[in-house]
């Protein structure tokens, strides 16, 4: 049985209404961590409640703009290293928002023939992504649920986009920050990891705990949330089952990119499927 919605990037507030291809619905003026990451990256697609939100978490942990702007940016540079070593095909898990640049538009730069699959388990979300990313052939928007990674990868639509006969990227940025200890998040990547074919890669970024993150992710679960920063030990055992490419898992951003305010509470990981 796939699990109830979970709240991952794009809630904040609680759930209400019923459901669409898996997911459930939320009210369009509720605020929502999907646009609460958007307004952190200066987009538009946000409402008054949504900024409302975004400014009572930066009064307890301001380094939360901060944080999702890196997060952005270690997501294009890493779908870009991979389409760039030849990976062909990617799905996006937790993809939020359209931003100025997607997955799409950063690894096309590479091979313009690259397969993208966007995953989000908020209707709204989809309705974004269906709209303005899932325009041609090579590209589609699906409901899902990374705690239900069987699922998740089982999608017919994405299995009619993806070719499981070869390689593919999976991309789960700042989306296990939202998975409690008792989902089991480092199963959740081996189960994932287990779905795909030899040669994949995956991608993943997490929140490292500190007090005022802590003190965030404390009111987050009071309104039903499962925001759980953890320690850089707890990360790296959750990405074990990756055989890491290059320096990771890694704070970010890395010392040739970090500038003044130097390495941030976040982590990420780039690795291959062992095998």
């Amino acid at each position: 049985m796939i699990p109830g919605p979970m709240p991952s990037l794009s809630r904040w507030a609680e759930l209400t209404g019923g459901e669409e291809d898996g997911v459930a619905a939320v009210p369009a003026r509720a605020p929502s961590v999907a646009r609460m990451y958007d307004y952190y990256l200066g987009g538009k697609d946000n409402y008054a409640a949504d900024r409302e939100m975004a400014e009572r978490a930066l009064d307890r942990a301001p380094v939360v703009a901060r944080l999702a702007q890196v997060n952005r940016g270690f997501l294009e540079y890493a779908a870009g290293l991979l389409a760039e070593s030849g990976t062909r095909q990617f799905v996006d898990v937790g993809c939020g928002l359209p931003a100025a640049r997607n997955v799409g538009d950063v690894v096309r730069r590479a091979a313009p023939s690259c397969r993208v699959a966007y995953v989000d388990n908020d209707p709204l979300v989809l309705a974004h992504a269906r709209a303005l990313l899932a325009v041609d052939r090579n590209t589609g928007a699906f409901g899902g649920d990374v705690r239900a990674p069987a699922a998740l990868l089982g999608h017919p639509g994405l299995r009619r986009l993806i070719d499981f006969g070869r390689p593919i990227a999976v991309l789960l940025l700042g989306v296990l920050d939202f998975v409690t200890d008792g989902e089991d998040p480092r199963g959740i990547v081996r189960a994932l990891l287990g779905g795909l074919p030899a040669g994949s890669h995956m991608v993943v970024t997490h929140t490292e705990r500190t007090p005022a993150l802590e003190s965030l992710a404390e009111t987050a679960r009071r309104a039903g949330l499962a925001f759980t920063p953890r320690r850089r030990a707890e990360i790296a055992e959750i990405c074990a089952p990756l055989d890491p490419v290059g320096p990771y898992p890694a704070a970010l951003p890395l010392a040739d990119a970090a500038g003044l305010d130097g390495p941030l509470p976040l982590v990420g990981c780039i690795g291959r499927k062992r095998g």
